[in-house]
Protein backbone atom coordinates (compact mmCIF):
# COMPACT_ATOMS: atom_id res chain seq x y z
CA UNK A 1 0.00 0.00 0.00
CA UNK A 2 0.92 3.71 -1.02
CA UNK A 3 2.04 5.88 1.89
CA UNK A 4 0.98 9.51 2.57
CA UNK A 5 2.98 12.31 2.83
CA UNK A 6 2.23 14.77 5.75
CA UNK A 7 3.59 17.79 5.92
CA UNK A 8 5.30 18.17 9.38
CA UNK A 9 4.08 20.66 12.08
CA UNK A 10 5.79 24.36 11.38
CA UNK A 11 5.35 23.99 7.79
CA UNK A 12 5.70 27.46 5.73
CA UNK A 13 2.01 26.63 4.94
CA UNK A 14 0.75 27.28 8.53
CA UNK A 15 2.97 30.38 8.88
CA UNK A 16 3.68 33.60 6.99
CA UNK A 17 6.97 33.81 5.59
CA UNK A 18 9.35 35.80 7.21
CA UNK A 19 9.16 39.83 7.63
CA UNK A 20 5.23 39.26 6.26
CA UNK A 21 2.41 41.68 7.35
CA UNK A 22 0.14 39.72 9.39
CA UNK A 23 -3.26 39.31 8.38
CA UNK A 24 -5.62 38.33 5.74
CA UNK A 25 -4.41 37.18 2.47
CA UNK A 26 -4.92 38.83 -0.78
CA UNK A 27 -5.49 36.52 -3.44
CA UNK A 28 -5.12 37.51 -7.38
CA UNK A 29 -8.76 36.62 -7.91
CA UNK A 30 -9.95 39.70 -5.64
CA UNK A 31 -7.82 42.51 -6.81
CA UNK A 32 -8.81 41.33 -10.18
CA UNK A 33 -12.17 42.41 -9.48
CA UNK A 34 -12.01 45.39 -7.71
CA UNK A 35 -9.84 46.60 -10.69
CA UNK A 36 -12.13 45.49 -12.83
CA UNK A 37 -15.04 47.37 -11.03
CA UNK A 38 -12.79 50.93 -10.61
CA UNK A 39 -12.50 50.79 -14.36
CA UNK A 40 -16.17 50.92 -14.90
CA UNK A 41 -16.72 53.70 -12.61
CA UNK A 42 -13.89 55.75 -14.09
CA UNK A 43 -15.78 54.63 -17.45
CA UNK A 44 -18.70 56.11 -16.80
CA UNK A 45 -17.72 59.22 -14.94
CA UNK A 46 -15.91 59.70 -18.20
CA UNK A 47 -18.93 59.20 -20.23
CA UNK A 48 -21.31 61.26 -17.92
CA UNK A 49 -18.89 64.34 -18.28
CA UNK A 50 -18.87 63.97 -21.93
CA UNK A 51 -22.94 63.96 -21.79
CA UNK A 52 -22.81 66.95 -19.64
CA UNK A 53 -20.23 69.08 -21.98
CA UNK A 54 -22.28 67.77 -24.92
CA UNK A 55 -25.52 69.15 -23.75
CA UNK A 56 -23.67 72.14 -22.21
CA UNK A 57 -21.96 72.89 -25.56
CA UNK A 58 -25.15 72.33 -27.50
CA UNK A 59 -26.93 75.25 -25.42
CA UNK A 60 -23.84 77.58 -25.63
CA UNK A 61 -24.07 77.20 -29.22
CA UNK A 62 -28.07 77.55 -29.90
CA UNK A 63 -27.18 80.93 -27.70
CA UNK A 64 -24.76 82.23 -29.52
CA UNK A 65 -27.12 83.20 -32.19
CA UNK A 66 -29.68 85.74 -32.75
CA UNK A 67 -32.90 85.88 -34.96
CA UNK A 68 -33.76 88.37 -37.40
CA UNK A 69 -37.02 88.53 -39.17
CA UNK A 70 -37.99 90.80 -41.87
CA UNK A 71 -41.68 90.93 -43.47
CA UNK A 72 -42.06 87.39 -42.22
CA UNK A 73 -38.73 86.02 -43.43
CA UNK A 74 -36.33 85.09 -40.51
CA UNK A 75 -32.38 83.90 -40.27
CA UNK A 76 -30.04 83.56 -37.86
CA UNK A 77 -27.18 85.39 -37.43
CA UNK A 78 -24.07 85.67 -34.73
CA UNK A 79 -24.44 87.60 -31.64
CA UNK A 80 -22.67 90.37 -31.17
CA UNK A 81 -23.62 92.75 -34.31
CA UNK A 82 -25.36 95.92 -33.61
CA UNK A 83 -28.56 96.41 -34.63
CA UNK A 84 -27.36 98.00 -37.96
CA UNK A 85 -24.80 95.71 -38.87
CA UNK A 86 -27.65 92.66 -38.57
CA UNK A 87 -30.15 94.47 -40.75
CA UNK A 88 -27.14 95.78 -43.21
CA UNK A 89 -27.68 92.42 -44.75
CA UNK A 90 -31.18 92.50 -45.33
CA UNK A 91 -33.08 94.38 -47.40
CA UNK A 92 -35.30 96.35 -46.03
CA UNK A 93 -39.49 96.92 -46.76
CA UNK A 94 -40.27 100.45 -47.97
CA UNK A 95 -40.95 103.09 -45.79
CA UNK A 96 -44.38 104.64 -45.81
CA UNK A 97 -45.89 107.92 -47.23
CA UNK A 98 -47.51 110.81 -45.79
CA UNK A 99 -50.62 111.51 -47.75
CA UNK A 100 -53.06 114.08 -48.30
CA UNK A 101 -56.65 114.02 -47.59
CA UNK A 102 -57.49 112.92 -50.82
CA UNK A 103 -54.83 109.79 -51.00
CA UNK A 104 -51.98 111.63 -52.86
CA UNK A 105 -48.60 111.58 -51.77
CA UNK A 106 -47.31 115.15 -49.41
CA UNK A 107 -44.31 112.77 -48.65
CA UNK A 108 -42.88 109.95 -49.81
CA UNK A 109 -41.10 107.68 -47.30
CA UNK A 110 -42.18 109.84 -44.25
CA UNK A 111 -42.20 106.81 -42.14
CA UNK A 112 -39.21 104.76 -42.13
CA UNK A 113 -39.71 100.93 -41.17
CA UNK A 114 -39.41 100.68 -37.65
CA UNK A 115 -36.57 98.08 -35.75
CA UNK A 116 -37.85 96.07 -32.79
CA UNK A 117 -35.43 94.05 -30.53
CA UNK A 118 -37.38 91.65 -28.40
CA UNK A 119 -40.86 93.14 -29.16
CA UNK A 120 -38.89 96.86 -27.70
CA UNK A 121 -37.96 100.17 -30.41
CA UNK A 122 -34.07 99.87 -30.41
CA UNK A 123 -31.57 102.26 -31.70
CA UNK A 124 -29.28 100.89 -34.82
CA UNK A 125 -26.28 101.12 -32.60
CA UNK A 126 -27.19 98.23 -29.73
CA UNK A 127 -25.25 95.12 -29.63
CA UNK A 128 -27.40 91.98 -29.96
CA UNK A 129 -27.10 89.14 -27.28
CA UNK A 130 -27.56 85.67 -27.71
CA UNK A 131 -31.20 84.93 -28.03
CA UNK A 132 -32.13 88.30 -29.23
CA UNK A 133 -35.27 88.55 -31.76
CA UNK A 134 -34.81 91.81 -34.11
CA UNK A 135 -37.91 91.96 -36.06
CA UNK A 136 -38.60 94.98 -38.62
CA UNK A 137 -41.85 96.38 -39.20
CA UNK A 138 -42.73 97.85 -42.46
CA UNK A 139 -43.10 101.37 -41.92
CA UNK A 140 -46.99 102.41 -41.96
CA UNK A 141 -48.22 104.78 -44.61
CA UNK A 142 -50.75 107.94 -42.90
CA UNK A 143 -53.04 110.47 -43.98
CA UNK A 144 -52.39 113.92 -42.70
CA UNK A 145 -55.06 115.04 -40.30
CA UNK A 146 -58.38 116.54 -40.98
CA UNK A 147 -60.49 119.47 -40.00
CA UNK A 148 -64.37 118.58 -40.74
CA UNK A 149 -65.68 121.47 -43.01
CA UNK A 150 -69.49 122.24 -43.74
CA UNK A 151 -70.59 123.92 -46.97
CA UNK A 152 -73.38 125.14 -48.63
CA UNK A 153 -72.86 124.89 -52.61
CA UNK A 154 -75.15 126.50 -54.80
CA UNK A 155 -77.50 125.25 -57.58
CA UNK A 156 -75.78 124.12 -61.20
CA UNK A 157 -77.16 125.01 -64.48
CA UNK A 158 -76.74 123.21 -67.39
CA UNK A 159 -74.56 125.03 -70.70
CA UNK A 160 -73.28 123.45 -73.97
CA UNK A 161 -70.92 122.07 -74.10
CA UNK A 162 -72.44 120.49 -70.83
CA UNK A 163 -70.10 119.63 -67.93
CA UNK A 164 -72.40 119.37 -65.45
CA UNK A 165 -75.66 118.09 -64.44
CA UNK A 166 -78.41 120.22 -63.57
CA UNK A 167 -78.89 120.37 -59.74
CA UNK A 168 -79.98 122.30 -56.85
CA UNK A 169 -78.34 123.79 -53.78
CA UNK A 170 -76.82 121.33 -51.42
CA UNK A 171 -74.75 121.19 -48.11
CA UNK A 172 -71.57 119.54 -48.48
CA UNK A 173 -69.82 118.06 -45.07
CA UNK A 174 -66.01 118.13 -46.29
CA UNK A 175 -62.58 116.96 -44.77
CA UNK A 176 -59.99 119.74 -45.36
CA UNK A 177 -56.86 118.06 -45.05
CA UNK A 178 -54.24 120.32 -42.06
CA UNK A 179 -50.99 120.48 -44.47
CA UNK A 180 -52.36 120.55 -47.55
CA UNK A 181 -55.52 122.23 -47.53
CA UNK A 182 -57.28 120.10 -49.85
CA UNK A 183 -60.77 118.89 -49.40
CA UNK A 184 -62.82 115.45 -50.12
CA UNK A 185 -66.02 115.04 -49.44
CA UNK A 186 -67.90 113.05 -46.84
CA UNK A 187 -71.58 113.26 -47.25
CA UNK A 188 -73.65 115.91 -49.51
CA UNK A 189 -77.58 116.75 -48.36
CA UNK A 190 -80.30 118.68 -50.43
CA UNK A 191 -79.77 122.09 -48.92
CA UNK A 192 -82.98 123.21 -46.97
CA UNK A 193 -86.10 123.90 -48.69
CA UNK A 194 -84.23 121.98 -51.99
CA UNK A 195 -86.56 119.15 -53.84
CA UNK A 196 -85.14 115.95 -55.83
CA UNK A 197 -82.20 113.78 -55.38
CA UNK A 198 -78.36 115.13 -56.00
CA UNK A 199 -77.82 113.53 -59.19
CA UNK A 200 -73.93 112.21 -60.54
CA UNK A 201 -73.58 110.57 -64.17
CA UNK A 202 -70.87 107.43 -64.84
CA UNK A 203 -69.95 107.81 -68.67
CA UNK A 204 -67.67 105.69 -70.73
CA UNK A 205 -65.87 106.30 -73.93
CA UNK A 206 -64.33 104.57 -76.80
CA UNK A 207 -66.59 101.46 -76.91
CA UNK A 208 -68.31 99.18 -77.42
CA UNK A 209 -65.17 96.94 -76.64
CA UNK A 210 -65.26 93.16 -76.99
CA UNK A 211 -64.98 91.50 -73.21
CA UNK A 212 -64.83 95.13 -71.08
CA UNK A 213 -67.86 96.51 -72.16
CA UNK A 214 -70.02 93.65 -71.48
CA UNK A 215 -68.11 93.15 -68.07
CA UNK A 216 -68.90 97.07 -66.93
CA UNK A 217 -72.41 96.37 -68.38
CA UNK A 218 -72.96 93.22 -66.00
CA UNK A 219 -71.79 95.26 -62.91
CA UNK A 220 -73.97 98.38 -63.84
CA UNK A 221 -76.71 96.24 -64.17
CA UNK A 222 -76.15 93.90 -60.85
CA UNK A 223 -76.12 97.30 -59.27
CA UNK A 224 -78.87 98.95 -60.92
CA UNK A 225 -76.72 102.11 -61.58
CA UNK A 226 -77.62 103.58 -65.02
CA UNK A 227 -74.87 105.28 -67.02
CA UNK A 228 -74.19 106.52 -70.80
CA UNK A 229 -71.61 105.33 -73.17
CA UNK A 230 -70.41 107.57 -75.34
CA UNK A 231 -69.97 105.09 -78.70
CA UNK A 232 -67.44 105.17 -81.52
CA UNK A 233 -69.51 104.74 -85.14
CA UNK A 234 -66.80 102.29 -85.95
CA UNK A 235 -67.13 99.90 -82.88
CA UNK A 236 -71.15 100.19 -83.41
CA UNK A 237 -70.50 99.02 -86.84
CA UNK A 238 -68.28 95.93 -85.56
CA UNK A 239 -70.28 95.28 -82.37
CA UNK A 240 -73.98 96.23 -82.82
CA UNK A 241 -75.08 93.45 -80.01
CA UNK A 242 -73.10 95.03 -77.38
CA UNK A 243 -75.07 98.37 -78.31
CA UNK A 244 -78.65 97.14 -78.20
CA UNK A 245 -77.45 95.15 -74.55
CA UNK A 246 -76.22 98.38 -73.12
CA UNK A 247 -80.05 99.84 -74.46
CA UNK A 248 -82.23 96.75 -73.08
CA UNK A 249 -79.83 97.28 -69.69
CA UNK A 250 -81.66 100.82 -69.60
CA UNK A 251 -78.30 102.64 -70.68
CA UNK A 252 -78.18 105.67 -72.59
CA UNK A 253 -76.09 106.24 -75.63
CA UNK A 254 -74.25 109.15 -76.85
CA UNK A 255 -72.05 109.91 -79.99
CA UNK A 256 -68.39 110.12 -80.18
CA UNK A 257 -67.41 110.21 -83.41
CA UNK A 258 -66.84 108.12 -86.44
CA UNK A 259 -62.69 106.88 -86.30
CA UNK A 260 -61.89 108.74 -82.97
CA UNK A 261 -59.74 111.20 -84.75
CA UNK A 262 -57.37 113.46 -82.82
CA UNK A 263 -56.60 116.31 -82.22
CA UNK A 264 -60.08 116.43 -82.63
CA UNK A 265 -60.36 120.48 -82.99
CA UNK A 266 -57.34 120.70 -85.74
CA UNK A 267 -59.34 119.24 -87.94
CA UNK A 268 -60.85 121.09 -90.80
CA UNK A 269 -64.66 121.87 -90.05
CA UNK A 270 -65.78 120.20 -92.81
CA UNK A 271 -63.81 116.91 -91.30
CA UNK A 272 -65.82 117.92 -88.24
CA UNK A 273 -68.74 117.36 -89.46
CA UNK A 274 -68.27 113.92 -91.14
CA UNK A 275 -67.27 112.68 -88.48
CA UNK A 276 -70.46 113.61 -86.44
CA UNK A 277 -72.91 112.74 -88.75
CA UNK A 278 -70.84 109.13 -89.87
CA UNK A 279 -71.03 108.54 -86.16
CA UNK A 280 -74.51 109.27 -85.59
CA UNK A 281 -75.49 107.24 -88.79
CA UNK A 282 -74.10 104.13 -87.40
CA UNK A 283 -77.00 104.28 -84.51
CA UNK A 284 -79.78 104.62 -86.94
CA UNK A 285 -80.06 101.20 -87.83
CA UNK A 286 -80.25 100.01 -84.17
CA UNK A 287 -82.91 102.57 -83.77
CA UNK A 288 -81.15 104.94 -80.92
CA UNK A 289 -81.13 108.55 -81.04
CA UNK A 290 -77.92 109.66 -79.16
CA UNK A 291 -77.97 112.05 -76.04
CA UNK A 292 -75.83 114.11 -77.24
CA UNK A 293 -72.12 114.34 -78.99
CA UNK A 294 -68.54 114.41 -76.38
CA UNK A 295 -65.91 114.94 -79.09
CA UNK A 296 -62.90 112.57 -79.05
CA UNK A 297 -60.21 114.30 -76.48
CA UNK A 298 -62.66 116.60 -74.87
CA UNK A 299 -61.34 119.23 -77.89
CA UNK A 300 -64.64 121.10 -77.64
CA UNK A 301 -63.36 124.61 -79.23
CA UNK A 302 -66.18 127.05 -80.58
CA UNK A 303 -65.50 125.37 -83.98
CA UNK A 304 -66.64 121.86 -82.70
CA UNK A 305 -69.39 122.79 -80.69
CA UNK A 306 -71.22 125.03 -83.37
CA UNK A 307 -70.78 121.94 -85.61
CA UNK A 308 -72.23 119.60 -83.63
CA UNK A 309 -75.55 122.40 -82.50
CA UNK A 310 -76.41 123.01 -86.04
CA UNK A 311 -75.90 118.79 -86.81
CA UNK A 312 -78.52 118.56 -83.46
CA UNK A 313 -76.46 117.44 -80.62
CA UNK A 314 -75.26 119.42 -77.82
CA UNK A 315 -71.50 118.65 -76.86
CA UNK A 316 -71.29 117.13 -73.47
CA UNK A 317 -67.90 116.74 -71.81
CA UNK A 318 -67.17 115.89 -68.20
CA UNK A 319 -66.52 117.16 -64.33
CA UNK A 320 -64.17 114.28 -62.85
CA UNK A 321 -61.68 112.64 -65.05
CA UNK A 322 -59.78 109.87 -62.84
CA UNK A 323 -57.56 109.35 -65.85
CA UNK A 324 -58.17 105.43 -66.07
CA UNK A 325 -56.34 105.59 -69.83
CA UNK A 326 -52.77 106.18 -68.11
CA UNK A 327 -50.77 102.91 -68.07
CA UNK A 328 -50.46 101.37 -64.74
CA UNK A 329 -52.52 102.93 -62.82
CA UNK A 330 -54.42 100.73 -59.97
CA UNK A 331 -58.24 100.37 -59.63
CA UNK A 332 -58.02 102.09 -55.94
CA UNK A 333 -56.23 104.70 -57.50
CA UNK A 334 -59.10 105.11 -59.88
CA UNK A 335 -61.80 104.94 -56.68
CA UNK A 336 -60.23 107.38 -54.79
CA UNK A 337 -59.85 110.16 -57.64
CA UNK A 338 -63.67 110.05 -58.60
CA UNK A 339 -64.58 109.90 -55.26
CA UNK A 340 -62.57 112.77 -54.11
CA UNK A 341 -63.70 114.60 -56.72
CA UNK A 342 -67.15 114.11 -57.24
CA UNK A 343 -69.81 117.01 -56.53
CA UNK A 344 -73.47 117.14 -56.96
CA UNK A 345 -74.04 117.49 -60.57
CA UNK A 346 -70.81 115.68 -61.53
CA UNK A 347 -70.05 113.86 -64.68
CA UNK A 348 -67.89 111.28 -64.42
CA UNK A 349 -65.11 110.25 -67.66
CA UNK A 350 -63.97 106.44 -67.61
CA UNK A 351 -63.58 104.55 -70.48
CA UNK A 352 -64.79 100.73 -71.44
CA UNK A 353 -63.03 101.00 -74.75
CA UNK A 354 -59.43 101.51 -76.67
CA UNK A 355 -57.35 99.62 -74.39
CA UNK A 356 -56.95 97.21 -71.56
CA UNK A 357 -59.79 98.62 -68.84
CA UNK A 358 -59.02 95.97 -66.20
CA UNK A 359 -58.61 98.59 -63.94
CA UNK A 360 -61.65 100.50 -64.30
CA UNK A 361 -63.90 96.56 -64.43
CA UNK A 362 -62.49 96.22 -61.11
CA UNK A 363 -62.59 99.62 -59.53
CA UNK A 364 -66.44 99.67 -60.77
CA UNK A 365 -67.93 98.38 -58.02
CA UNK A 366 -66.19 100.24 -55.54
CA UNK A 367 -66.99 103.40 -57.12
CA UNK A 368 -70.72 102.99 -57.49
CA UNK A 369 -71.08 102.43 -54.43
CA UNK A 370 -68.98 104.92 -53.06
CA UNK A 371 -71.08 107.53 -55.04
CA UNK A 372 -74.23 106.51 -53.33
CA UNK A 373 -72.49 106.67 -49.69
CA UNK A 374 -71.89 110.06 -50.43
CA UNK A 375 -75.49 110.51 -51.19
CA UNK A 376 -75.01 111.24 -54.75
CA UNK A 377 -77.91 109.63 -57.38
CA UNK A 378 -76.89 107.89 -60.59
CA UNK A 379 -78.43 108.84 -63.58
CA UNK A 380 -78.00 109.19 -67.00
CA UNK A 381 -76.86 112.27 -69.07
CA UNK A 382 -80.06 114.18 -70.60
CA UNK A 383 -81.16 114.53 -73.90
Amino acid sequence: MGVVLQAPTGSTQDHPPHGAPRGRLRTPSSSLAKLRLTRRAWLLLWLTATLIAVADGGLLLRGAWVTVVVEGRSRSLPAGLTVAQALGRRELPAAGDLLAVDHSVLRKGAYPSRMLVNGQPAPPTRRLQRGDRVTVARGRTRVEPVTRVTQLLAASRPGNPLRSLPTGPAQAVLDRGKLSGRVVPVAYHPAAGAAGPLAVALTFDDGPWPHTTQQMLTILSQRQAPATFFVVGRQVERYPELVRREVAAGMAIGSHSYRHPQPFDRLPVARIRDEITQGRRTLVPLGIYPVGFRPPGGAASPAVTAAAQELGDRTVLWSVDPADWQPGVASDQLVQRVLAAARPGAIVLLHDGGGNRSATVAALPAIIDGLRRLGLTLTVVPT
